[in-house]
């Protein structure tokens, strides 16, 4: 059954980690204005997040990029919300995940999701795709965590 979920992820430098913690609300606001404005560090993957995790990690069934849209191994972001999932990873995971992503090239992406015949709108999720090894790419250079909503 498809979701009408979106995926969301946010790199968090441990300041604005500590914001969200200390001030919820304003988690609930920059979600709110990813619409009007361009957030760095916000990749929203609208309702693809769930194919591509499906591409990606076999929904979970590898450990590793099992988290790099749900954040799998994450702990709950420590505020109360009202997303459906808000868990985030460790800058040390995130470099992990960073890592595995850039084994996957963009051709075995494209071979996964053919075989798995996800090949409907295969060119925005390979864009998405290349969007989320740049995110983890930077997250990890940086140092930071990674935030994975579903809202």
């Amino acid at each position: 059954m498809a979701t009408t979920h979106h995926g969301i992820l946010i790199s968090l430098s441990s300041k604005r980690l500590a914001l969200l913690e200390s001030e919820p609300d304003t988690l609930e606001d920059v979600v709110e204005a990813r619409h009007e404005d361009k957030i760095p560090g916000l990749l929203d993957l609208g309702t693809h997040w769930e194919t591509l995790d499906t591409v990606l990690s076999g929904r979970g069934r590898d450990d590793l990029l099992g988290d790099v849209l749900l954040a799998r191994s994450g702990k709950p972001l420590s505020v109360d919300n009202a997303f459906e999932l808000a868990m985030v990873l460790s800058p040390q995971r995130v470099a992990e995940v960073s890592s595995k992503l850039a084994e996957l090239t963009g051709e075995a992406f494209r071979e996964r999701a053919t075989q798995l015949g996800k090949t409907k709108s295969l060119t925005q999720l390979e864009a998405l795709y290349a969007q989320i090894v740049a995110l983890y790419a930077e997250a990890a250079k940086s140092r930071q965590s990674m935030l994975a909503l579903l809202v």
